[in-house]
């Protein structure tokens, strides 16, 4: 996966999945997506525990009726 496919993955998930996430997770992918933004490269350990968060299953919002 290119940087631009990683950061289309962390925006769609800042966008759509933010509140499901851990107070850890979102720390990691706002910080990343501003790493991101300002051209820092990320590190293999980075990419693969943001692959980990990205990828797992997580709880589907429900709405309220």
């Amino acid at each position: 996966m290119n940087d631009y496919e990683l950061f289309i993955k962390i925006n769609d998930a800042i966008l759509l999945e933010f509140d499901v996430f851990k107070p850890w997770e979102k720390t990691m992918l706002l910080s990343t997506q501003n790493q991101m933004m300002d051209k820092y490269p990320l590190s293999e350990e980075q990419i693969q525990l943001l692959n980990k968060v990205l990828n797992k299953k997580r709880p589907k919002k429900r709405r309220k009726k």
